[in-house]
């Protein structure tokens, strides 16, 4: 019987590659069908890729750390049952990887026959002559790049110069499209390279955006060489979040405000049920959930704070797919999103918050629950602070961020103060879409939702008894 061919995972529309974390099977170890063969991570989430049919795992073509195109081929799975007298990876497997640039032990006369069977580098007339292929002979250019690259008119003689912060040096859709933002709109011009005749490319009158991983050093010109340091691979999940928020800088304006609330009747509700809470339900009704459910009645009214900007145009979403920042064991952060929160009443919301926030935590969330989200929401008070400034999660404009529940003394009425449980609301808001005074108000209905809960309208105190 043939082999069963196993194939990188299509992981969501935008991504287009995945990166090996480990092999959880070895070659010719038996495997069933839905078993666990393999982890992968993309920049949106980590997944466990399963055997497509039972049989003997009979071929490993990439290694761990490899990065690599959906739809290849990783393994192959010999449905006979018979192990492999010896784990030798094809010839095919090993010129694919030494084209791809992904092997990290590639042979030597693997490398050199597959750089002499490689055709010489096309070399660009006018932009947009030249197609980008997906290997100029230095380095791979991902289906995104060399489609972006397409649509934008820039050639292969204009990319090839562009530096990447991707591994081995490639150029990620992030570098493309901060490369594209700063295109004087002429290609590099060329040049004869003195005394020997051979042209080369002249810098473009504009630099592309430097790295948002920026330079990496030795230890030795860091100065540390022989100190007591520990060097830590950065992980995918990391590089995407490095990525994200030099992006955001680069792309939005952002402004800020802080708001004041007083959610006493609310701190109140939920100690009054929350042991029952959680015997009925099973899990925890926590703040966020009460914030989520207010900025969602509010983002009902205002729009506008629930847009993003398309070129010259504005896309209201009336939809809300509410995203929430989940903190990892690991120290990355990943941000899921409740589909038509707008839709959902209290427990609706605590009960996605609980689902996603775990299969966070648990590396089993879908490229789904981490697309497609409208506005965020960051309880950084949940760590301690008071409140915080945080960054917006484009291409969404704003993102509201909750501190930490204080009780302290208030001024309640004109003649009278008392204790009262005080939270500090921010957002930063993309001042390019929503300006001061929509943000102020949008604030207040946040404001007014939380202050104004109707504690009776969830009926949660007539079930719980």
């Amino acid at each position: 019987m043939s082999d069963i061919e196993m194939l990188m995972p299509k992981m969501g529309e935008s991504i287009a590659e995945a990166t090996i974390v480990r092999w959880v099977k070895n070659v010719g170890d038996t495997v069933k069908k839905d078993e666990t063969v393999l982890e992968i991570s993309t920049d949106k989430v980590d997944s466990e890729v399963p055997a497509p049919a039972s049989g003997v795992l009979s071929e490993i073509l990439f290694n761990a750390d490899d990065t690599v195109e959906v739809g290849k081929v990783i393994a192959r799975i010999s449905s006979s049952g018979a192990a492999p007298a010896t784990a030798k990876a094809p010839a095919a497997a090993t010129a694919q990887k030494a084209e791809g640039g992904n092997g990290k032990h590639q042979p030597a006369t693997a490398t050199a026959t597959a750089v002499a069977e490689r055709p010489a580098a096309h070399h660009a007339g006018p932009r947009g002559d030249t197609v980008v292929p997906r290997h100029d002979g230095k380095r791979f250019y991902s289906p995104v790049v060399r489609a972006m690259a397409k649509d934008s008119n820039v050639s292969l003689e204009e990319i090839e110069h562009l530096p990447g912060s991707g591994k081995d040096g490639r150029v990620t859709k992030q570098d493309f499209e901060a490369y594209l933002q700063n295109r004087t709109g002429a290609p590099p011009a060329r040049i004869m390279e003195v005394g020997t005749g051979a042209p080369r490319a002249e810098a473009p009158a504009t630099a592309p955006a430097r790295s948002a991983l920026g330079e990496k050093k030795t230890l030795e010109q860091l100065g540390l060489a022989g100190k007591n340091v520990e060097v830590v691979k950065m992980s995918t999940v990391r590089k995407a979040i490095v990525k994200a928020m030099r992006n955001t800088i680069d792309t939005a304006a952002h402004v800020n405000q802080v708001h004041e609330v007083d959610i006493t009747k609310i701190v109140k509700f939920r100690e009054s049920i929350k042991n029952r809470f959680k015997k009925e339900y099973g899990f925890n009704l926590t703040y966020t959930s009460f914030f989520i459910w207010a900025a969602c009645r509010a983002l009902e009214r205002y729009p506008m704070v629930n847009s993003i900007i398309n070129g010259d145009e504005i896309i209201i979403k009336k939809f809300v797919n509410y995203g929430f920042a989940v903190a990892l064991d690991s120290g990355d952060l990943i941000v899921p999103n409740i589909k038509n929160c707008q839709n959902l009443n209290l427990v609706g919301i605590a009960t996605a918050v609980d689902d996603l926030g775990n299969r966070a935590k648990q590396g089993k969330l879908t490229p789904d629950d981490t697309s497609g989200g409208t506005f965020t929401l960051t309880n950084v008070g949940s760590f301690g602070p008071i409140f915080g400034m945080p960054l917006i999660n484009q291409p969404e404009s704003a993102i509201m961020g909750a501190g930490k529940i204080v009780k302290r003394p208030v001024m309640v009425t004109e003649d009278s103060w008392g204790f009262r449980d005080m939270v500090y609301l921010s957002l930063a808001f993309d001042h390019r879409l929503v300006d001061g005074a929509l943000a102020g108000r949008f604030m207040m209905a946040v404001e007014e939702e939380l202050l104004n809960f109707d504690t009776a309208s969830t009926g949660l105190e007539r079930r719980l008894g």
